[in-house]
């Protein structure tokens, strides 16, 4: 059985049981609130974790650590900041802070949506990057990111999740207990990483 670790604020891991119960039959689950303070903790971590999910705010100091990680893990980013290991060519973009997105709407593979019909998101924000990266999550028909008055992408343009090999970042919170429920996000998740730890060499 592969081994999840969710790295979130410690006040926090409350918010995070619903995802913790959608995997728990897949995947063995732990909590913790940082990775690799020292180089004993993140070889443990190295050693320990296949699946990392990284839900709290990537500090500049945590940038080594993560881009470390990156390089053999599967990571799940809920990217709260522009540190994390994409390039963006502008600021995080507010949509939203309840949408519902309809499974048949979505640019991505079919395989991240069997048996998905409604993902919800919590505070979501549009990504606009610098590099190419497959785009697993975007707006439906009537999703606008708006600059002042001015509609700046409308529709499956608006981005909030995308995929780069083993690593995938979403802009969006699909992950706690309140996105969770009442919502397809759990399937989605894991055929996500059923289709991420199928094309990766996990070690």
């Amino acid at each position: 059985m592969l081994s999840v670790l969710i790295v979130a604020e410690d006040a926090e891991w409350y918010r995070y049981k619903e995802l913790e119960e959608c995997l728990i039959n897949d995947y063995h689950v732990e909590y913790a609130d940082s990775v690799g303070r020292s180089i004993a903790e993140l070889s443990r971590i190295e050693f320990s974790y296949e699946i990392i999910f990284f839900l709290k705010p990537l500090e500049i100091a945590e940038i080594p650590s993560v881009s470390r990680l990156a390089k053999s893990k599967i990571m799940v980013f809920h990217v709260r900041n522009e540190n994390v290991p994409v390039n963006f060519s502008e600021r995080l973009m507010f949509v939203g802070d309840i949408l519902d997105l309809n499974a048949s709407a979505m640019r991505g593979r079919l395989e991240y949506f069997r048996g998905v019909d409604v993902i919800r998101l919590l505070d979501a924000y549009h990504m606009e990057l610098n590099e190419d990266c497959e785009i697993i999550l975007n707006g439906n028909r009537n999703t606008k990111v708006l600059l002042g008055d001015i509609t700046f992408r409308t529709g499956k343009n608006v981005v909030f999740g995308v995929r780069k090999d083993n690593i995938a970042l979403f802009s969006t919170d699909i992950f706690s207990n309140e996105a969770m429920i009442n919502s397809h996000n759990c399937r989605f998740i894991k055929n996500l990483l059923n289709e991420l730890v199928g094309k990766a060499e996990v070690y």
